[in-house]
């Protein structure tokens, strides 16, 4: 693990502990952890079928990155593939059952703090809690920052999962997340952080923690995507002149 700067970090995907939590049908690495957010990636081979779990009192969104899996619940299920995302709610019980090929996700899970109140009720409150999917058609815009488009799968859940995109030699305005903490994985190409050129290449991940001022940069021609959780509170992209002297 590379630590370029305090408040942030580079961690390699090839460089992951496996969980306790993992099982002979489900492979788990533990990305990052602290006693609030847990990030992890999940592998399952072969035709298995995983073994009922629940996140406790955390809420957990995942993305598919290969494969295809079921999510079953109660008498409920739906199929996931790639590049759809996934959210169970607090508490809620599910397993993963795949076929005969090799099912790869990432798997946030994080105990929900204080969201945004908005006409007396919290956001937790008018979201669905019941367990969801949402594909490529479903996204919705995250907000704008210069030189990035960013959608979101489930624009009201306490937790705010993107799909980020970057065109080649482009940098995005300065700003910090608030009181978010950023984990995220870079499935395609590359970028940094400035100004302290956090570099992460695809099949890496990074996290930025709350409060940092930085700007997002692909320093190369090729294009870069990648997805990310705020696990923090509105607001979410706090816009600034640029980094303190």
């Amino acid at each position: 693990m590379e630590t370029p700067h305090p408040g942030i970090e580079i961690i390699e995907g090839d460089n992951l502990r496996q969980s306790d939590r993992s099982t002979p049908a489900e492979t788990r690495e533990i990305v990052f952890e602290t006693p609030r957010v847990l990030l992890e990636r999940v592998e399952q081979t072969g035709e298995t079928t995983g073994e009922w779990r629940h996140h406790d009192d955390h809420d957990a969104y995942g993305v598919v990155l290969s494969g295809q899996s079921r999510v079953e619940y109660g008498s409920s299920s739906f199929s996931i593939s790639v590049d759809e995302f996934l959210y169970i709610p607090a508490g809620v019980s599910y397993r993963l059952t795949t076929a005969d090929e090799k099912v790869e996700m990432l798997i946030t899970s994080v105990e929900p703090g204080q969201p945004e109140v908005t006409t007396g009720d919290s956001r937790t409150e008018q979201f669905e809690r019941t367990p969801q999917r949402a594909g490529t058609d479903d996204l919705a815009s995250a907000g704008e920052l210069k030189n990035l488009t960013r959608l979101m799968p489930f624009p009201e859940a306490p937790v705010q999962q993107v799909r980020g995109h970057a065109s080649g030699r482009v940098a995005s305005d300065w700003h910090h997340h608030g009181d978010n903490d950023v984990l995220g994985y870079v499935l395609d190409g590359e970028g940094y952080v400035e100004d302290e050129r956090a570099l992460a290449r695809a099949g890496e991940f990074f996290h930025i923690s709350a409060g940092v001022v930085h700007r997002d940069v692909n320093p190369s021609d090729d294009e870069q995507d990648y997805v990310l959780w705020l696990t923090g509170s509105e607001p979410r992209t706090i816009p600034v002149d640029g980094p303190a002297d």
